[in-house]
């Protein structure tokens, strides 16, 4: 595998370069296969900009990706609104354990906002270890001390609910980097990233699999 980066200030025309390149290799090699990973906003206009600049107005062997549509696994992948009806669920089986978080679980769009916590967690690698030591720094008692308890009792019963059920979009992630290994089309892939200023935990441990197996990065 080679790992290539692309360097140059805002609007020097890395894109551009990049898709050029993309295209003219797509060409030369009609056997191979290039993804093209982009922030889910950018997925339309880079499959427009790589349409117009390509000389047959067509690509072929390219494909535009995120990260968030692939992957593989055995269980239905659960929607956020989906999400939202299961911790409304748990919420209510909770809700005499529950103290801050109690009377909120059924106020219009407070649902969403835990689920939107809750995804955020899931991305960034925050379990319950994490969640405790940040509570033995609060002071006992207090309000944040209190909510992030009511979290982590909704997190660990959103966990116990969905496994075996369902997986969500944020694990999609972990699902493929275990099983990229045993993809023939990744082997013979050019991976391509344009248009992220950042990466989460479960993210880097896929990009962690692609540059040891693609051809190119």
């Amino acid at each position: 595998m080679a790992l290539k980066f692309i360097f140059g200030g805002s609007g020097s025309g890395k894109s551009h370069y990049l898709y050029e390149r993309i295209i003219e290799e797509a060409g030369e090699n009609p056997g191979l296969s290039y993804l093209v990973l982009v922030p889910e906003q950018f997925t339309m206009q880079t499959q427009k900009d790589l349409v117009m600049m390509s000389p047959a107005k067509g690509i072929m062997n390219i494909d535009v990706l995120i990260f968030e549509e692939t992957g593989k696994g055995g269980f239905p992948v659960l929607d956020d609104e989906g999400k939202n009806l299961v911790l409304r669920k748990i919420g209510g089986d909770l809700e005499g354990e529950l103290t801050v978080l109690k009377g909120n679980m059924r106020r219009l769009g407070y649902v969403s906002e835990v689920k939107s916590v809750l995804s955020e967690f899931m991305q960034y690698d925050v379990g319950e270890e994490q969640l405790d030591q940040v509570i033995a720094g609060e002071q006992e008692g207090s309000y944040l001390s209190f909510k992030l308890q009511d979290l982590k009792r909704l997190y660990r019963s959103f966990q116990v609910y969905l496994k075996e059920r369902y997986t969500t979009k944020e694990e999609l992630l972990d699902v493929l980097a275990k099983v990229a290994g045993e993809s023939a089309l990744l082997k013979k892939s050019t991976v391509v990233l344009d248009g992220y200023t950042g990466f989460t935990p479960v993210q880097n441990r896929l990009l962690g699999e692609l540059m040891t197996i693609c051809r190119d990065v």
